[in-house]
């Protein structure tokens, strides 16, 4: 019966060094990200397309610079803060964290802030259409942006965060995922 014990004891301290083990790499990793966005963010250009690589798709947004701005749609004032446009849900009492909705009456063009979009996702420039599209200038890509700030609308196949993206930078609402 020690044995039996000294054995499971063995096998219960292993798996918590394993856990400990992981979850320090997992700190590093995120501490690594963290860095990585907080130098890149300092990189970036007015109409810049930023790519947010998550799981299972990219999310897309346009860098406008740091901006407060309001804006009056059907009589009502909206207020917008942050420095990268982008298609996203609107935030609801329900909501819960990264959840994605399909409904177009659920997603809308706002400003967010570049390290709450980022979050754990390694952020990076996409200016891969350049090669195909000649971008437009940088402040007619903020001015595209900013003209679409509260727009609602959400469509995966023609109308998603790529698709809005492209819009701004090139004139062109295409999505390759």
């Amino acid at each position: 019966m020690e044995d039996l014990v000294r054995i499971l004891c063995q096998h219960v301290f292993a798996a918590i060094n394993d856990m400990r083990n992981r979850t320090s790499q997992q700190v590093a990793l995120d501490k690594a990200i963290l860095n990585h966005n907080r130098r890149f963010a300092q990189l970036l250009d007015i109409g810049d397309k930023v790519q947010f690589p998550r799981q299972i798709y990219s999310h897309y947004g346009i860098f406008v610079g740091r901006m407060n701005v309001t804006i009056e749609q059907d009589n009502i004032e909206q207020q917008f803060d942050g420095d990268i446009a982008h298609l996203t849900d609107l935030p609801t009492a329900q909501d819960l964290p990264f959840k994605v909705s399909i409904r177009p009456e659920n997603n809308a063009i706002q400003l967010g802030h570049f390290m709450d979009i980022a979050d754990k996702s390694v952020a990076l420039k996409n200016h891969e259409l350049d090669r195909i599209y000649l971008p437009l200038p940088n402040e007619v890509i903020r001015a595209k942006a900013i003209e679409k700030l509260g727009d609602v609308g959400y469509n995966l196949f023609f109308g998603n965060c790529e698709h809005f993206a492209n819009y701004c930078r090139y004139n062109r609402s295409i999505s390759n995922q």
